[in-house]
């Protein structure tokens, strides 16, 4: 299983996981997901990172929200944290 169409989950509750203005990390949150087998979508959203300069300047760009079915967010935060991206998580 992998990535899949929001249709795909019709019905389901989606819970977002996390959020990445970097490709890079987008790549590697998707290679991490498919090598478990776990189905997910992602949305374009507007992100900030979280420094003094974004604060001050506000320099929102647009960024990659994964979302999970809610009965398997735990596992995925698990899957992410073992390839160290839980910097990335939406709720802490």
């Amino acid at each position: 299983m992998s990535r899949q169409m929001p249709d795909f989950f019709d019905g389901v509750e989606l819970v977002p996981l996390c959020v990445t203005i970097k490709m890079s990390e987008a790549g590697r949150i998707e290679s991490a997901l498919d090598s478990e087998g776990i189905d997910y979508t992602f949305e374009i959203t507007p992100a900030v990172r979280r420094s003094i300069l974004s604060i001050i300047f506000g320099s929102a760009k647009k960024g990659v929200m994964f979302l999970v079915p809610e009965e398997k967010y735990g596992l995925c935060r698990t899957i992410l944290e073992r390839e160290n991206l839980s910097h990335l998580f939406i709720l802490d």
